[in-house]
This record gives structure tokens, sequence and C-alpha cells, in this order.
């Protein structure tokens, strides 16, 4: 199953565009590829070999930001050679081209459908993309359900096999509202699904307390905390406490733990 709704591919010249629709992406619910979201992750990888397989493999649509830049550059043509791999494979609408200039790209024929930046505006480009994203999870029967913190742990192996340890459940960790100050188990907030992300409110329904994101999400600095696929963001610390512990562990608090939108460096 591809990790990102949308991996965008551009020049750096056209960044603050890529940077403008990535935020507004996200902030639809989107999990999207943006090389500034994935620095970490990015670092010490064969470039070459990644992007490849973020283009033709790990995303539902690859956005492409088509300018007189993009066409000169070599990462792009990287980017754009393993996108076309893919749209040739599948005989799809992979290829999501923008045009933000009149410049012609090998391989993006004038008879292909595309937007205009110039004419069309970020609200709507971005509906768009949320529509292309909802089609493609329906026609491939892409549905999320809840994850429950309990089995983020469980699916990372945590405790490991052969401790000695009991599994965690919610039942062994607690956190606090901030609003009504409440120290509450996990298994006593309300779970929801919101999109792809499981929501855990406060019980007294003031807030929300900790979020499970979806598969693939970006764990950025400040936000939460990465644990195999998936991420924990906890606006309190979590403090973790079962019966075979001999002292608690804790799951400290993230500033930025309900943020969607990653702040300026």
């Amino acid at each position: 199953m591809p990790i990102y709704d949308i991996a965008i591919s551009f020049a750096g010249e056209d960044r603050p565009v890529a940077e403008k629709l990535a935020a507004s992406l996200v902030l639809a619910g989107l999990n999207v590829f943006y090389d500034e979201y994935e620095q970490a992750n990015l670092w010490g990888k064969d470039l070459y070999v990644h992007l490849s397989k973020v283009y033709k493999d790990d995303s539902k649509y690859c956005l492409m930001l088509i300018s007189e830049q993009y066409a000169k550059k070599q990462w792009t043509n990287l980017e754009r050679r393993a996108a076309q791999a893919r749209a040739f494979a599948e005989s799809s609408e992979y290829i999501l081209p923008l045009r933000l200039d009149d410049a012609e790209i090998d391989g993006i024929l004038p008879t292909i459908g595309y937007l205009d930046y110039r004419r069309t505006q970020g609200e709507q480009i971005v509906e768009h993309l949320v529509a292309k994203v909802r089609n493609y999870n329906k026609a491939n029967g892409i549905a999320f359900e809840i994850v429950r913190v309990q089995d983020v742990l469980a699916k990372a192996h945590i405790p490991p096999p052969g401790t000695g340890l009991k599994p965690t459940f919610d039942a062994h960790m607690s956190t606090t509202c901030p609003a009504c100050h409440s120290e509450q188990r996990l298994n006593e907030a309300t779970l929801s699904l919101e999109g792809a992300e499981t929501i855990y409110t406060c019980k007294n329904g003031c807030q929300p307390l900790v979020v499970v994101g979806r598969p693939g999400e970006v764990a950025w600095p400040g936000r939460g905390y990465r644990l195999g696929d998936f991420v924990i963001r906890n606006v309190r610390d979590i403090i973790w406490q079962s019966d075979d512990m001999v002292r608690p562990a804790v799951i400290a608090a993230r500033n930025a733990a309900l943020m969607k939108k990653r702040p300026d460096a």
C-alpha cells in the first residue's frame, strides 16, 4: 500500500508554491511527501534509490509542478522518470501536472489534463487533490480503522519478546487533560476516528489528549514520536505503569502535538 497520498515533485526555484500546497494538503488531512518534512528520514539514505521508490511506488499520486526550471534539473528528471514508469505500468492518471508556466516537459504530452496555477486558486487545487485521493481509496478498498496506543506498542514489539514483561494496554497508561486537569487512563478517554487518525478525547469531552497518526505520517520535531509505522502525539505526559514494571515510564508531552501545519524553521 502506498505510504503517501501525494508526492510533490518540483524544482527548487518553485519551493514557495510547493511549500504552500504541502501545508494546505496536510491541513486537509492528506499524507504528503515534501522534502522539508522528511529531512530526518532522508538523512544518510541513497537519495537516488530512495526518491526513485517514493515517486514510483510509495505514493498514490505525483503532483508535478511544471515550470521552465523543472525541465532543467537533474533531480526533477529522476523524479519524473520514476513517476512516468509508474504511470506507464498502471495506465493511470498517476501524474497530476500543475503548470506554473508554459514549459514543455519530456513525456508530459499536451493532451494530458492539467491545472494551471496561474488560473486556479490554491483552495481549488487542494479540493481536487483531496477528491482524487478519496476516489483512489474507495476504488482500492482502503479504509482506516481505530488504532490504539496499545496496538502501536504491540506492533512495535514493545515490550520486546523474551523480556518477561507482559503486553501493555491502554489501562496501564494515564495522562492529564490540560483543560479540566482530570487525570485519566487512556482506556477511559473517548475514542474516535478523524480521517485516518485515532483521537483520544478527554473523558469529560474537553479536548483531544492523544492522537495516533496514520501509517507513514511524518513526526517532525516537537510534534510526536514514531513507533514502527505510526506516530503518537500527546499534549501531556503519558505515564506508563504496569504491575510488572519496577518504575513508571514516561512518554513525554510534545508542545506541537496537535498542530497539523509544520511551523517555520
